[in-house]
């Protein structure tokens, strides 16, 4: 059976408030004290590897922003930037959501975005793509694009 909610704390009393998933992306606020609630259980602290069947579900209708990798084993630029965004999603949890695909295996979407080259970086905000990020760029220009997100 799918999870159809997830459990969040209160950063200010402590409670547990069920956060039902069709209620993704609105406003909520705690039960108990009244506190807006931050959604940071929807922001993993790493990078998630998302295939053509789940892209839609984790990008298109993620509430919030995302940057997606797209990437390919092979590619030793790939490889250098892939921990660098690990530690971004681990820095940014709660704000940006990271996901990673793999090119080889998801060439349907690599064509949807007319990604050419890798590695590609798109910036995707309530399901719309706003900024496209072409090469291994170094960490401090991609906080620079992600800082015009938030």
């Amino acid at each position: 059976m799918a999870q159809d909610s997830f459990i969040t704390r209160c950063s200010q009393c402590g409670a547990k408030n069920r956060i039902p998933l069709s209620r993704m992306g609105e406003r909520a606020v705690c039960g108990k004290c009244r506190a807006p609630l931050h959604f940071a259980a929807a922001y993993p602290q790493y990078a998630v590897d998302v295939g053509e069947h789940i892209f839609d579900a984790e990008v298109i209708r993620f509430p919030g922003p995302v940057l997606a990798l797209f990437w390919a084993p092979w590619c030793g630029h790939c490889r250098v930037l892939l921990p660098v965004v690990d530690e971004l999603a681990s820095q940014y949890a709660g704000l940006i959501k990271f996901v990673k695909i793999d090119l080889d295996k998801n060439p349907a979407l690599a064509s949807q975005y007319q990604v050419q080259s890798v590695p590609t970086m798109l910036v995707f905000k309530n399901g719309r793509l706003v900024n496209r990020l072409l090469g291994a760029l170094p960490k401090d220009q991609i906080i620079y694009h992600l800082r015009a997100l938030l």
